[in-house]
C-alpha cells in the first residue's frame, strides 16, 4: 500500500470518528483527545492532519458534502422531470441513511453554517441548492422568487425525512412520497397517491360552502 493511500485512510478514519463524536456532544465540550481516542490515533497524529479543532470540525462536513454533491449529480444524470427529482431525493436519503451521525451533526450545528468560518460550507450548500433548483424548474414553471422558496421547501422536506426515516428503510418509497407531496400537495402523500375519505369530504364541503 502506498504512503498516500495510508495517509488518506488515516484521514478518513479521523473524520469518521470526529463525525461520530461531534454529533453526540456540543462542540465546546469535545476535547481533541476524545476524537483521537475514538479514531485510534495519537493526538499528535491528529494534529498533523488537522492543526485545530475548528478545521477538523469543518472538514467532517465539507468532505462529506463534496461526496454528496458528486453522488447527487450522478443520480439525476439519466433522468428528467419528476423522475429526476425523485432520484435526487432518494440519493440524499440514502446518503444520510449510510451516514446517520453526519445527519445528526449537520442538524445540531446548522447555526455554524452562518458564521464567518462557514463560508466553504455555504458554498457547498449553494451547489446542492443549484442542482435542486434546476430540477424543480424542470417540473414546475415558477417566478425566480417562488422558485427559490420552493427549492428551500423541498430541501426542508428532505431534511425532515432524513431525520425521521427508520434505520434500514428503503429510501425509494419515502423519496417518492416526498416528491408527490411537494409537487401535488399533502393529500398526494397518502398511500397510492389517493386522499382519505375525510379529505375528500372536506374538499367537497369547501366547494359547496358547507362544513364537513
Amino acid at each position: 500500500m502506498s504512503r498516500r493511500s495510508v495517509q488518506n485512510g488515516k484521514r478518513e478514519q479521523i473524520l469518521r470518528a470526529a463525525t461520530d463524536v461531534f454529533s453526540r456532544r456540543e462542540f465546546h465540550a469535545v476535547p481533541v483527545e476524545d476524537v483521537a481516542i475514538a479514531a485510534g490515533v495519537g493526538k499528535g497524529t491528529l494534529y498533523l492532519y488537522f492543526p485545530t479543532k475548528e478545521q477538523l470540525f469543518y472538514a467532517t462536513i465539507l468532505e462529506a458534502l463534496d461526496v454528496l454533491i458528486a453522488e447527487l449529480r450522478a443520480a439525476v444524470r439519466a433522468h428528467d422531470g419528476e423522475d429526476a427529482l425523485t432520484a435526487f431525493v432518494a440519493c440524499m436519503l440514502d446518503f444520510f441513511r449510510r451516514r446517520r451521525p453526519l445527519a445528526m451533526l449537520m442538524h445540531r450545528y446548522e447555526h455554524r453554517l452562518h458564521e464567518p468560518e462557514g463560508g466553504e460550507w455555504r458554498a457547498r450548500r449553494a451547489q446542492m441548492v443549484e442542482v435542486a433548483r434546476a430540477l424543480v424548474a424542470s417540473c414546475v414553471a415558477l417566478e425566480p422568487e417562488a422558485a427559490t422558496l420552493a427549492t428551500e421547501m423541498l430541501l426542508a422536506s428532505v431534511r425532515a425525512a432524513v431525520l425521521n426515516q427508520p434505520e434500514g428503510e428503503d429510501p425509494e418509497p419515502t423519496a417518492a412520497t416526498v416528491v408527490r407531496m411537494f409537487l401535488h400537495g399533502a393529500a398526494a402523500g397518502c398511500r397510492n397517491g389517493k386522499s382519505t375519505r375525510r379529505g375528500k369530504d372536506a374538499a367537497h364541503a369547501r366547494a359547496v360552502g358547507t362544513r364537513p
